[in-house]
């Protein structure tokens, strides 16, 4: 199975900077993926841009979908991560990551949010998480406790998707790499750096599992969102 991380900066195209939801739809739909986890997703508000990225997604690729809502922006406009798969979703939930009372970094705090989905992967059930992690210590410390705790409230092949903000060096994601492999390990080049996709100096998108094998991973440097996303073929043990 073909799965993919990739942060579409709500649909934004950065060559254009122009919202342009049938360009990231291309282009996910050329990778041909099973599996797809999107950071900073809109759903529809009353601001111009705030329309339902997920449903205008999963139409155009024909694929099953499940918003996770995180904050709404100004009050009324959500804002949050997506999942897009070929693939039966026996269930799927948004689950809240506790706020850090600790702000003393001086970086943007904001409220995070995971979707758990369960599928039906050919009989066989898989847990998908899609996160979008903090970008405080502090917040990073909350959301892998939380995934943590979700992987370790049972023992389904797991894969963990998205935009970490943090790198391995960090530190910040050592308890998920303890129970999860990195499908960059795979890689024929691994390491490539993710972020920011029109200058890459660091790797903060990661795709993480658990109970299958890694037979490929690929960072795809084209330039159409300000992240490089990630494309990894899994096979269940």
């Amino acid at each position: 199975m073909k799965v993919m991380t990739f942060n579409i900066q709500h649909g934004l195209d950065y060559q254009n900077q122009i919202i342009d939801l049938p360009l990231f739809a291309e282009y996910i739909k050329r990778q041909e993926v099973d599996f797809c986890a999107l950071n900073e997703v809109r759903g529809a508000g009353n601001w111009e841009g705030y329309t339902d990225q997920t449903n205008a997604l999963g139409d155009a690729l024909g694929y099953n979908r499940f918003f996770g809502e995180a904050i709404k922006v100004v009050g009324s406009n959500p804002y949050g991560n997506a999942f897009l798969t070929r693939y039966p979703v026996k269930s799927a939930e948004v689950i809240h990551i506790p706020d850090s009372d600790d702000r003393s970094e001086d970086v943007h705090y904001e409220h995070r949010c995971a979707i758990k989905a369960v599928v039906d992967v050919n009989g066989k059930d898989v847990m998908f998480i899609v996160c979008h992690i903090g970008l405080a210590k502090a917040e990073a410390k909350n959301a892998v406790d939380t995934l943590c705790a979700i992987l370790d409230s049972n023992d389904l092949p797991a894969v963990v998707m998205g935009d970490f903000n943090h790198t391995k060096e960090s530190g910040a994601l050592n308890a998920l790499l303890k129970r999860l492999c990195d499908t960059d390990d795979s890689s024929k080049v691994p390491g490539i750096y993710t972020f920011p996709s029109y200058s890459p100096r660091e790797k903060i998108d990661y795709i993480l599992f658990r109970g299958m094998r890694c037979l490929s991973c690929e960072t795809l440097e084209e330039i159409v969102s300000d992240h490089y996303p990630i494309v990894a073929e899994l096979t269940i043990e």
